[in-house]
């Protein structure tokens, strides 16, 4: 076969030309990754995340490869700016047809007799809650036209647990369930919701806990690059993977297998 062949049949399973794609959190780490690989793939991105300047430069950065790119501040527990960077998806490029729930935030290596309620419900509202209200008010869009691709960012300490930060791991299992739930419910709209699950990754969040131990864990012997996780993120944002729904991929090195 030749290589042109290949490359066209890739691109057209993997390809989002036309396609809109709002992603949560991509100022910087996995979010700015994922928002440069789908804008990198075609789709007309939508980048928020409450650091303003942050997202600004993410956007920047697509627009000076010629992409197309919305950068937009958004508190993602406030129904008020949830509802704003949707309608400004839909009066920029028509529709919404890709939402990644990827904002987030840890406890900084708290374990459970030393976190307060007003914490653990911190964590629950930033890592959970927010998912929730994202996915309930994009919803309408996708279920109108029958279509729609949901990709949830979890965490392997929603799966495993971890040495700290239960609420963390709380609100990061409950991302999965949710994902799964949801899955049963969106099937008749045709409405694909899944998880990405990474393990240890390089980014500002990680690096305020040692990391030799993790690192020694995986089989790759190195921690994941925020475009290791995009590459899945794409995969379940794509047609490739439109017979799956309910799942939950893990980038990790490794780490653990499912």
């Amino acid at each position: 076969m030749e290589a042109k062949v290949i490359e066209q049949a890739m691109y057209d399973y993997f390809q989002l030309v036309g396609k809109t794609a709002i992603v949560t959190g991509a100022g910087n780490g996995i979010g700015k990754g994922i928002a440069k690989v789908l804008a990198g793939l075609g789709a007309n991105v939508v980048a928020c995340d409450i650091e303003a300047d942050s997202v600004e430069k993410t956007a920047e950065e697509i627009r000076s490869k010629g992409l197309n790119v919305v950068g937009l501040y958004c508190d993602v527990r406030n129904y008020e700016d949830i509802h704003r960077v949707i309608q400004t998806a839909v009066d920029t490029y028509g529709t919404v047809d890709i939402l990644v729930n990827n904002a987030a935030g840890c406890g900084g290596g708290v374990t459970v007799d030393n976190i307060t309620e007003e914490e653990w419900m911190r964590l629950i509202e930033l890592n959970l809650n927010s998912v929730y209200r994202f996915t309930m008010s994009v919803l309408p869009i996708m279920r109108a036209k029958k279509q729609g691709k949901i990709v949830n960012i979890s965490s392997g300490a929603g799966i495993t647990g971890d040495f700290s930060d239960p609420h963390y791991a709380a609100a990061k299992g409950g991302v999965i369930a949710f994902t799964k739930e949801l899955a049963h419910e969106l099937a008749k709209d045709r409405i694909n919701i899944n998880s990405v699950a990474p393990g240890l990754v390089d980014t500002r969040m990680a690096r305020i806990r040692p990391w030799e131990e993790e690192i020694a864990d995986t089989l790759w012997h190195r921690a994941g690059q925020p475009e290791d996780i995009a590459y899945a993120v794409a995969y379940m944002a794509s047609a490739a993977s439109d017979f799956c729904t309910g799942q939950v991929l893990s980038p990790n090195g490794g780490a653990w297998m499912q």
